[in-house]
């Protein structure tokens, strides 16, 4: 085994902290015959990339994102396309691709991940020069990670979210035009949009029923409650129960290529981290781009898509 490296996020542990996991990560990698790790640490600058480019540079032959979805977003950038695994240890907020990978959440779980599990291809979005492993969107939900308190994310985790979407629940529905493989659709009164290469969010919520990670996809939720608090309760509702019937309230789709048109700019978010405010959020997909280390027994080709499959997928499209 060539010596891996941990990309380690400096903003979500302490130097202490730091020091007790790479003596963990030395002792998990000794008990299986591993060479101790290199260790890089994120900069407010650099935010895993450049470290993660330099550990290709060095030779590495697994990359360890030690973080939250930014810092597995970052470093999965640097690792698309190249053969390398990328290898996760959550310490994040949200940690949405480990969850979807069912990815243990302690470090010692994920550290027995790397050391015995499989490398998983996964697709990749695209969207606007960048890449997201999990998930892109806008309206309440990049509102609710731009508006979320940072030390109060720190403190308790992802419930923190929910200080901000109480905030922006009665925020003022957009009218959005979505083309889908060349397919237009038009929805109003739109709260939220989401672009998904995994279903599942916050409180294991799943948004994304039919997402598959490696199935060479992009599904698509379009959320648009109508009122306040009883018209997001019906959104809920539907959600909870897991229906795939298409409503002026809940609507989902899948296809390759996915352009979604506001009439102004909106707040929005790839993969946990704000972008820039726009009226367009463009994503195609870029099958099995990235190999992840995941629990043995996962299936590494469990839902490719075939060549002949058809370009746009739709769930219940008006």
């Amino acid at each position: 085994m060539t010596r891996a490296v941990l990309v380690v996020n400096a903003a979500k542990a302490d130097a202490a902290q730091i020091e007790a996991l790479r003596r963990e990560t030395v002792a998990a990698f000794a008990a299986v015959g591993w060479p101790e790790p290199g260790l890089l640490l994120t900069t407010r600058q650099n935010p895993g990339g450049r470290q993660a480019r330099a550990a290709l540079s060095d030779g590495a032959r697994l990359v360890v994102a030690c973080g939250g979805d930014g810092t597995v977003n970052a470093v999965a950038e640097a690792l698309a396309e190249t053969g390398i695994p990328l290898g996760i240890i959550p310490l994040g907020t949200g940690n949405l691709l480990a969850a979807n990978l069912e990815i243990p959440t302690t470090v010692g779980g994920a550290l027995e991940v790397l050391t015995t599990g499989v490398d998983r291809p996964i697709d990749l979005g695209r969207s606007g020069g960048r890449v997201f492993a999990a998930i892109a969107g806008f309206g309440l939900d990049a509102t609710m990670v731009a508006d979320a308190p940072a030390w109060l994310k720190k403190r308790v985790g992802w419930p923190a979210y929910l200080v901000s979407i109480a905030r922006h629940l009665g925020d003022r529905g957009i009218r959005v035009n979505l083309e889908l493989d060349g397919r237009r659709v038009r929805r109003a009164g739109v709260r939220t949009l989401l672009i998904g290469n995994v279903g599942r969010v916050h409180g294991g919520l799943d948004l994304l029923p039919q997402a598959e990670p490696d199935d060479g996809l992009l599904d698509v939720v379009v959320l648009a409650p109508r009122g306040r608090v009883l018209g997001w309760l019906t959104v809920l509702t539907r959600l909870l129960t897991r229906s795939d019937r298409h409503t002026d309230t809940v609507s989902r789709y899948r296809a390759r290529h996915i352009v979604a048109r506001t009439r102004r700019p909106v707040d929005r978010e790839l993969d946990g981290e704000p972008l820039v405010r726009a009226s367009i959020l463009e994503a195609k997909v870029s099958p099995s781009a990235l190999l992840v280390r995941v629990p043995h027994g996962q299936d590494p080709h469990s839902s490719a898509v075939t060549a002949d499959s058809t370009g746009l997928k739709e769930l219940s499209v008006p």
